[in-house]
């Protein structure tokens, strides 16, 4: 019994461990790839690789189930790609732009509201799960989908003819 109970010990141990070791290797980006669109006048802002890695975790968490690899579930014609953020209106290829979106989700073309459909933190009693996001939580969630857009040539797109 007390045999089970160390090994059981040490493997959890050896998967913390490779869990943080993973997580820290993971997001280890370059500047360039950190380095995205701030607004529509084309100033920028570069991510430390911590803010890159909290967006990722605030993302799979809680954003992925609609949003797997940059697509989006309930309407595959808008995704996260690059095309796509541009093309909307407002804008959302940009930190700010993004940030507004999660805040006050609208539709494609901006004219409707979707803050009772898309997960947002507007109508906070609605969306548990974002409740508790803080303003520097959203940036990092936002940054994190401009930085897949830089880092991952597939994200967000449909098939091999979007590329």
């Amino acid at each position: 019994m007390l045999k089970k109970i160390v090994l059981i010990f040490i493997a959890g141990i050896i998967l913390v461990w490779q869990s943080f070791a993973g997580t820290a290797n993971a997001l280890s980006l370059n500047e360039d790839i950190r380095t995205i669109p701030l607004n529509e006048q084309g100033e920028t802002v570069t991510l430390t690789n911590q803010q890159a890695q909290k967006g990722a975790k605030l993302f799979g968490a809680n954003c992925a189930q609609c949003h797997i690899q940059g697509k989006t579930k309930t309407n595959p014609n808008v995704t996260l790609s690059e095309d796509s953020l541009a093309y909307a209106l407002p804008a959302r290829d940009n930190l700010l732009g993004l940030v507004d979106y999660i805040k006050n989700p609208t539709s494609y073309d901006g004219e409707e509201d979707l803050s009772l459909l898309h997960m947002n933190t507007g109508v906070p009693e609605l969306w548990s799960e974002i409740r508790n996001y803080t303003e520097e939580d959203i940036k990092d969630v936002a940054g994190y989908i401009l930085i897949q857009v830089n880092a991952d040539p597939k994200w967000g797109k449909l098939s091999l003819i979007d590329n």
